[in-house]
Parts: C-alpha cells; sequence; structure tokens
C-alpha cells in the first residue's frame, strides 16, 4: 500500500486535524459537565461549578480556534474570510432546515 502522508503540508494538515478532533472531544465532556450541573449540584455549588467548566470551555475552544488557523495556513486559506463564510454557511443551513422541517424551532 503507497503511503499516503508524503509531504511535510500532509503531515501538518493530519496533525492539525487530530488535534482540532481532540480539542473538540475535550469540549464535548465540558459540555456533557455542564448539562448534567442540573442533576448533580446545587446552589453556591452549581455556580461555582458552572464558571469553572465554563472557563475550561473558553479554552477549548480558543485551541479549535488555533487549530482552525493553522489548517487554513496549511491550505493557503485566510482564516478571515472562511470565518465571514461561516455567517453566510449559517443562514443558508437555516433555509435548508426550515424548508425541511418547517415546525421545528432553528437552534
Amino acid at each position: 500500500m503507497p503511503k499516503v502522508i508524503v509531504t511535510d503540508m500532509h503531515e501538518r494538515l493530519m496533525l492539525h486535524y487530530m488535534l482540532l478532533t481532540r480539542q473538540m472531544t475535550k469540549l464535548s465532556d465540558c459540555l456533557l459537565h455542564i448539562i448534567r450541573l442540573d442533576f448533580r449540584a446545587t446552589g453556591e455549588e452549581k455556580k461555582s461549578l458552572f464558571n469553572g467548566y465554563r472557563a475550561y470551555a473558553r479554552t477549548e475552544l480558543a485551541d479549535v480556534i488555533c487549530q482552525v488557523k493553522k489548517i487554513c495556513e496549511d491550505l493557503g486559506l485566510s482564516y478571515e474570510k472562511v470565518d465571514a463564510l461561516e455567517d453566510v454557511r449559517d443562514k443558508e443551513k437555516e433555509e435548508e432546515f426550515l424548508k425541511k422541517y418547517p415546525n421545528e424551532p432553528w437552534i
């Protein structure tokens, strides 16, 4: 079987993608902890845990954005233009969703 990763760019792309997925997994763990707080804590403990998990989510989101920027750089794409496209894509996804599910709310 021929090698798939043969150039430095291939290696960078795969490394940044793997790091991106790792950060997404950490983010999903963090969000799950936040969701479960209603069943696991009350009062000040809940507030303190929420603030801690929110700060943790912030760092994970920053790490995700960092990897996305690095992938854009490796592909020769402008991160700013990709970021600007996000609003357009979100609106397109909303329109598609509402056509398919007219009685469901878009989140």
